[in-house]
């Protein structure tokens, strides 16, 4: 009772917080839904909240503020989990995962700012106490005497004057000090030197005078350059140097030419400053550039990275300076030698100045475009011997890769991009996209315009293999399959320190240092996703099973499985069923086929009738029509498809139709057969008859050979080294690659390429021609039966049992024996008015030249051609080069 209490009141409270509804403003509907929120509460059938799952999502999300580079929020996080660990109860899981289904992209949102606001305000201190108000209230505010210094020492009258100055100057301030600050506190007027060496001050000022000087003019009215020693061009040398304003040059490193050393002619001195303003000019570059606010992280490295080797470069100088100034020993003041001092500091700054001379000049530069140009510098300093440009370049170039490599690295690791990233050459695709086409469609590499690759040049041959593992994180996520901590092999360093030299030695090129460097960091990322997944397809997806039934079904590897589907398909074109077509019956005759299959219920017979105009007689009499148009669908696992492509089961059906065009070749040749061949006929037609067995036996072999070089010489082979190379595969994309690379090498071999058009052409005729040989024989059988028939009417001494002695008969059909007596001679016009011996004739001359044509085409293009499958075209070609030679 005292719990069904306390819910009451608990849910009474909620009521009128949420609904803004009471007892007393509306007593009917804050009853009503004071006791629908009851029996929901009292019946309801929710279980308690997992604390375990609650918990490891926080601990997800800590992980997940680290991979993203922020770690001041992680550590908060964790810090606040910590400290509530210490005063949970029971109720602590169900206000977590209430906030946890409140949250909304809590690493864009999320601030460490926020957190402030959390805090309670602390209460008003009121206005801040200042000596101003106190020196009001005092009294003393107007008594300017209180600040005045005790002088200690005599009345002397220079510091007398100078007391007074000071004084009547203080008294034209404010302060806020107190007096006993003021006691300790030095006045500006402290620092000055007190100098009672006056020949000596006019003597430092007479050397500053050459600065002021107004050069005087010559006879030829050409200005006199002023002399100046050496020490003070050092000054004004290390100054410029340094940034700083001197006399001798301006903020960008250019001369003047209005000064010259004493000693030195001007050309020596012309050549000194010449160099000094070179080097003034590329250091002008650099200060410029570090003066720019950058807003891409990529930059700002780069920026911080030239910003600190300049404040290295200010450390020598003032080193250098200090040299002039604190002299511990005998020190040559001179230009030549202060220059070949800074010569090894100056070249590789000079050399970055280059590159950002380079960037600048640039119309539209890539945020990436200064790696480039980094990379480039590394392998040129190398080849010219500038060991310590060349150890500047490489070591800068790998210290700002480091920000680059942070979105490969959390691509490679967790299959995520970075929001709003345009720097880095992996693009997802807006829109969703079904899985099946994740592989190939949801992420690819970025182009430009002009349809190069959005990658730096020196990481573009490993883009391919990036891309391969962050799809492949992407899968194994799909699938339920990743391990963040998949993998354990510890990650290598991607960065060179000074003993870079000798572990790769002088002589081998960066390219290739930094292609082993990376590749060893890549193969740390890429070698466990890609077998995870490998394994995933073979032994979760059963790749092996699937391939397999493609073969059986598409390439037609079980021939008899395979014969009693075309056969039956055959045999309806045959009795000319207008319903031969019939996508359910196809299906159901699929399934009933191959049942052998484990999946078998996954393929699916389509044939589309608005694209079936031709009829069914038309179609009896060519292989050309219909028979292409019956598609074989096997539906598959959206893993599965990233290895089969649609262009691969675009090929598969491609074969799938020519070998279903060959066995109707085949199936008409070996149909029909004479019931009785008993009556010998006159000396015309058993010429004629032999004529035909003739053909008929060379239309076998041409079929036959057919059968024996698809099977023997290409599907066989095929088939053995796609298994070797699936098994070798590096990753999925080698997997894809060696099954693309299957299917087109069958297309080739089997002569269904585009180069090979017309010589597929004639092979498709010579299968017509099988079909007009038969369909002349039942004609001639026809009109022999007829005129059987007749001869029986006028004579009486006719048997009924020789009745249709020549008549045709479909195997395993005898019941329709009356349907094709019917039906056959409206399809047989083609060649009513002809003889059966001028049919015969036609049809060997047809069948001579299309095999001369197809045994010199493919030996012409084999030698032609430079490709892989030029030798089974070869061999194909002195296959039948038999039947010619027989026939001669």
């Amino acid at each position: 009772m005292a719990f069904a209490a306390t819910l009451g009141t608990l849910s009474e409270e909620l009521i009128e917080v949420i609904t803004s509804t009471s007892s007393q403003s509306d007593p009917e509907r804050f009853n009503v839904l004071r006791e629908s929120t009851l029996r929901r509460l009292r019946h309801h059938n929710f279980l308690r909240t997992n604390q375990f799952e609650v918990e490891e999502k926080l601990n997800g999300f800590e992980e997940h503020f680290r991979v993203v580079n922020r770690d001041g929020l992680a550590d908060a996080l964790r810090q606040r989990l910590d400290a509530l660990a210490l005063i949970s109860n029971k109720w602590t899981p169900e206000i977590l995962h209430f906030l946890l289904q409140l949250e909304d992209k809590p690493i864009q949102n999320s601030k460490l700012t926020d957190l402030e606001l959390l805090k309670e305000p602390d209460e008003s201190p009121g206005p801040p106490l200042r000596w101003d108000d106190i020196a009001k209230e005092e009294g003393w505010d107007q008594d300017q005497d209180i600040w005045r210094n005790v002088n200690f020492e005599g009345n002397d009258s220079e510091d007398d004057s100078f007391e007074s100055t000071y004084d009547l100057s203080s008294e034209a301030e404010l302060t806020s000090i107190s007096s006993a600050e003021a006691r300790y506190r030095k006045a500006p007027a402290d620092f000055l030197a007190d100098s009672q060496d006056e020949n000596r001050l006019g003597q430092v000022r007479d050397t500053q005078l050459w600065r002021s000087a107004v050069p005087s003019k010559e006879a030829a009215g050409r200005s006199q350059k002023t002399l100046i020693s050496e020490t003070h061009a050092v000054r004004e040398v290390l100054f410029m140097l340094n940034g700083l304003e001197n006399a001798m040059f301006d903020a960008q490193g250019v001369p003047s030419l209005q000064f010259q050393l004493k000693h030195t002619s001007w050309e020596l001195c012309k050549a000194l400053l010449g160099s000094f303003s070179e080097a003034g000019r590329q250091l002008s570059v650099l200060r410029e550039f570090v003066k720019q606010a950058q807003n891409v992280p990529l930059l700002q490295v780069f920026r911080e990275a030239v910003e600190r080797r300049l404040r290295s470069f200010d450390s020598q100088i003032s080193n250098l300076q200090a040299r002039y100034v604190n002299i511990q020993q005998d020190v040559v003041v001179s230009l030549a030698r202060i220059l070949d001092d800074m010569k090894p500091h100056l070249q590789p700054l000079a050399c970055l100045s280059d590159i950002i001379q380079q960037l600048k000049r640039s119309k539209y530069p890539r945020p990436f475009q200064y790696l480039e140009l980094l990379f480039d510098a590394a392998g040129v300093a190398q080849l010219e011997g500038s060991d310590a440009v060349y150890e500047f370049v490489a070591t800068l170039f790998f210290e700002c890769f480091q920000v680059y490599l942070r979105s490969i690295r959390l691509w490679m690791e967790a299959g995520e991009l970075v929001d709003g990233d345009k720097t880095f050459f992996i693009s997802n695709s807006p829109s969703e996209v079904p899985r099946n086409q994740i592989w190939t469609d949801k992420y690819t590499l970025r182009k430009t315009s002009d349809g190069t690759l959005y990658v730096p040049r020196f990481l573009q041959p490993a883009a391919s293999k990036i891309l391969t593992t962050g799809k492949s994180v992407v899968v194994l996520k799909l699938l339920g399959k990743y391990q963040s901590n998949f993998t354990s092999i510890p990650e290598p360093l991607v960065e060179v320190n000074g003993e870079f030299k000798s572990t790769y030695g002088v002589f081998v090129p960066f390219s290739e240092v930094f292609n082993d460097i990376f590749e060893k960091w890549m193969e740390s990322k890429h070698h466990a996703a890609s077998k995870t997944l490998q394994q995933t397809l073979f032994q979760s997806c059963n790749l092996w099973s699937i391939l397999d039934a493609l073969q059986e079904v598409y390439l037609m590897s079980n021939g008899a499985r395979s014969d009693l589907f075309s056969f039956a398909i055959f045999n309806n074109i045959d009795l000319l069923n207008v319903n031969w077509h019939d996508r359910f019956n196809l299906t159901a005759l699929a399934h009933e086929t191959f049942s052998n299959l484990a999946n078998a219920h996954r393929i699916a017979i389509s044939l589309s009738s608005e694209s079936l105009a031709d009829d069914v007689k038309d179609i009896r009499r060519s292989v050309r029509k219909g028979l292409p148009l019956v598609r074989i669908m096997y539906r598959m696992s959206w893993p599965i498809r990233i290895i089969l492509s649609d262009e691969s089961l675009a090929q598969y059906q491609a074969a799938f139709a020519f070998q279903l065009q060959l066995r109707r070749a085949t199936y008409v040749l070996h149909k029909h057969r004479l019931v009785s061949d008993s009556i010998a006929g006159t000396a015309t037609t058993s010429s004629d008859q032999a004529t035909y067995y003739g053909l008929r036996a060379k239309f076998l072999w041409f079929c036959n050979t057919f059968h024996s070089y698809l099977g023997t010489l290409v599907l066989g082979p095929l088939i053995v080294q796609l298994r070797q190379n699936l098994q070798q595969a590096e990753d999925v994309a080698a997997m894809t690659e060696s099954h693309s690379a299957f299917t087109r090498q069958m297309i080739k071999e089997m002569c269904l390429g585009s180069k090979l058009d017309p010589i597929r052409e004639c092979i498709l005729d010579i299968f017509d021609l099988t079909i007009r040989l038969q369909d002349a024989r039942q004609l001639d059988s026809e009109r022999e039966q007829e005129e059987e028939q007749e001869l029986s009417r006028l004579s009486v001494m006719s048997s009924p049992r020789n009745h249709g002695s020549r008549k045709y008969l479909g195997s395993g059909e005898e019941e329709d024996e009356t349907f094709l007596l019917e039906q056959d001679r409206s399809s047989m016009m083609q060649d009513e008015e002809k003889t059966f011996a001028d049919v015969l004739k036609e049809i060997r001359a047809d069948f001579d030249r299309h095999l001369k044509f197809i045994a010199s085409g493919l030996r012409g293009v084999a030698r032609a051609s430079g490709d892989t499958a030029a030798g089974k075209w070869d061999t194909l070609a002195e296959m039948l080069e038999v039947g010619i030679r027989e026939r001669k």
